[in-house]
């Protein structure tokens, strides 16, 4: 079985990195094709760590190139990944101090590439394909979980530049893995944690820290121990009698970012009961009683909102915070899995006839029973 030599391009090359949830699109070169064949079917196997995670597959009709968006297949790679660890950080940055970071490193991945058609002596065939190098396992990239907008991408000037290291030199902000808007500062309760998120050259960093730290010399500071790297968003630690509420998700680029919620005053705590007729024992005076059994335990559910927030920010905790996949809420000294369910379907975010800074309202739910 010959092999046959192909190109990948497009998206690809040394050392790039794409956001998995992202359109990720490889274009494959140089295919040829008897003139006889019926059918010219292209597949494309990605491969993480051994495993084929995902495959395509498709007839050319005798075209010499194609593309494939392999995004599902990279999607799949962080199928596995558990946020946990993460969550873990944060609660160790709740004591004074530099902060505590936790790396997700980025993930390779190979590609296996092979044709099928009818030979000119009519025998079905099938040839691997290799790169230029010789690889029959074609180097793929990089990627991470996350992904961006479509009005990120439409940002990028070609498909060759979509990747990480293009963000790096964007310039949207510092750590471009997170979501948070600069324009003004983030309003965090006095007891709260800040995030940072930077990506790296072959990694992404969560760092979190505590909204107020002590300098080493006895004396607490509003601002973050996070030195020069704040300079482009740091938090306005609010000292009033109000009470707030952490809380940390995973945001849609997959980085784990912190927020503080204004706690509002109600708390409800459901429990559902159902009754049946039990049948006594037989005795001398049958008779049946009554008795009642509560289903699933007590649902505490908490009414939160972000507070008053600029237009940004307010776009922000409907976009991003909102819609998150995985949200966990400070209670009792720990992080526990929570669930976010906005207080009304629909929210105003700017009304010129208002003069007052909007507030997004949500509803939180444990999502822990027992």
């Amino acid at each position: 079985m010959a092999n046959n030599t192909v190109t990948v391009s497009g998206m690809f090359g040394s050392g790039k990195t794409y956001f998995a949830d992202a359109p990720v699109v490889i274009d494959i070169s140089g295919l040829a094709w008897p003139e006889a064949s019926p059918f010219n079917v292209v597949r494309v196997d990605v491969v993480y760590n051994g495993c084929v995670v995902g495959g395509f597959h498709a007839d050319t009709g005798r075209q010499a190139e194609i593309s494939f968006d392999v995004s599902s297949a990279l999607r799949a790679i962080w199928s596995d990944y558990g946020f946990s660890g993460e969550v873990a950080a944060a609660q160790a940055a709740l004591s004074p101090g530099d902060g505590h970071a936790i790396q997700r490193e980025y993930r390779e991945y190979l590609l296996r590439i092979r044709t099928e058609y009818i030979s000119d002596d009519g025998v079905f065939t099938v040839t691997k394909c290799e790169d230029e190098y010789g690889n029959t396992d074609i180097p793929g990239g990089q990627c991470l979980t996350g992904g961006l907008t479509e009005r990120e991408r439409s940002a990028i000037p070609s498909k060759e530049a979509a990747d990480v290291s293009w963000w790096e030199k964007s310039g949207v902000r510092y750590g471009d893995a997170s979501t948070k808007p600069v324009s003004s500062p983030e309003r965090v309760g006095r007891d709260s944690i800040t995030s940072w998120v930077d990506v790296k050259e072959h990694y992404t960093e969560s760092i979190f820290y505590p909204a107020t730290f002590n300098d080493g010399h006895g004396q607490a500071d509003d601002s973050p121990a996070s030195q020069a790297g704040w300079t482009g968003h740091a938090p306005l630690v609010l000292r009033d009698s109000q009470e707030y509420c952490d809380f940390i998700f995973v945001n849609r680029r997959g980085a784990v970012e912190t927020c503080s919620a204004l706690m509002l005053e109600a708390m409800d705590i459901g429990v559902e009961t159902k009754t049946y007729t039990r049948v006594e024992r037989p005795s001398f005076k049958p008779s049946r009683s009554l008795m009642t059994l509560a289903e699933g335990g007590p649902r505490r559910a908490w009414q939160m909102s972000s507070g008053a927030q600029t237009r940004e920010w307010a776009e922000w905790w409907i976009t991003e915070f909102l819609p998150a996949r995985r949200h966990w809420m400070l209670y009792d000294g720990s992080y526990v899995p929570v669930i976010v369910e906005p207080a009304k379907k629909g929210t105003t975010v700017y009304d010129r006839a208002k003069q007052q800074m909007p507030g997004v309202a949500f509803t939180v739910t444990l999502a822990l029973e027992g």
